[in-house]
């Protein structure tokens, strides 16, 4: 004998459930149905037409069980998705610019050509993305399934600062300041100098770099200076201002990568003094390489927090 819609559908929707739960789902689910075909009859349907009706309103039986065992279909079900993603994110930009720039401080360290560099760099990127990605997911997924409960509660101590709250004139009139001392800074390091060597204070930044590259230098700042104080009148963060960061950033980024790279970042009496003390051209190079390495790093989290707070004030 042929079975009919009704149990099939039934069949299809109980065999997914835990052996002792399917009596009870199959009396209830049975009942429905025939409720809801009779309905359809009364409303001038046929019984073909009104059981057909009936059981496409269920839906798919693979999703009505899920509902009837608490079994979410979802990866990650809503208990766990928000933490997935807030820790992801974190991972993700946390994790993987550290793994580049080691990678590229690395390869760098030994010599190796600037492409060689860029590209094993950007290996190790994506190969860390997939990673954080994969394991992250499959941990949670678990985590999900195996009914575990989140053990922290939200509170209103998690709320963010309003935009207008973020890069107030407080913070600009502090970051002009800062840029101040360090233009400061470098001029007292040109005419009275910072080290005392041989009984004398000498210069640590070389003579080479004046007038040209600390002038550019100079205009580099008093961009940032007229950035933060213009974005702090207007409390919020566009794509124009983030844009201008971009590109002061880049600029500075360049500055400071040519300057190392071309060895006249330290005056000569400052690197020989060096050499005295034990800091071959070796050790030289590998801290010309950090230096260089942690001020990319800090530009890109500059960028990445421009671009942030256009998302965030929009």
């Amino acid at each position: 004998m042929t079975a009919t819609l009704t149990e099939r559908y039934v069949h299809d929707t109980v065999r997914r459930l835990p052996a002792d739960a399917r009596d009870d789902v199959r009396r209830e689910l049975e009942g429905s149905i025939a409720d809801a075909v009779d309905a359809r009859i009364e409303g001038g349907a046929s019984p073909a037409e009104a059981e057909r009706l009936a059981l496409e309103e269920l839906g798919d039986p693979a999703a009505l069980a899920s509902g009837f065992a608490d079994r979410p279909l979802a990866l990650i079900g809503p208990r766990f998705f928000l933490l997935w993603w807030r820790l992801l994110k974190v991972l993700l930009w946390s994790v993987t610019p550290v793994a580049g720039a080691g990678a590229a401080i690395g390869h760098a360290v030994a010599a190796d050509p600037v492409g060689t560099i860029i590209a094993e760099a950007i290996v190790v990127m994506i190969s860390v993305i997939m990673h954080v990605f994969f394991w992250t997911t499959i941990v949670f997924a678990i985590l999900d399934r195996s009914g575990a409960h989140v053990a922290t509660r939200w509170t209103v101590d998690r709320l963010p600062e309003a935009p207008e709250q973020q890069g107030s004139v407080i913070d600009a009139v502090a970051s002009v300041v800062v840029l101040a001392l360090i233009a400061g800074a470098l001029f007292w390091d040109r005419f009275r100098g910072f080290a005392f060597l041989d009984g004398a204070w000498t210069s640590v930044l070389s003579a080479d770099l004046w007038p040209w590259w600390i002038g550019g230098l100079f205009a580099i700042m008093l961009a940032e200076a007229v950035l933060v104080v213009v974005r702090a009148t207007r409390g919020v963060w566009t794509r124009g201002f983030a844009a201008v960061r971009t590109a002061i950033t880049v600029v500075f980024v360049s500055w400071i990568v040519t300057v190392i790279g071309r060895g006249i970042l330290l005056s000569p009496d400052i690197g020989a003094a060096l050499s005295e003390v034990g800091v071959g051209s070796d050790v030289m190079r590998i801290l010309a390489i950090l230096l260089a390495g942690g001020v990319v790093l800090g530009a890109v989290a500059a960028v990445i927090q421009a671009w942030n707070g256009v998302r965030r004030d929009r």
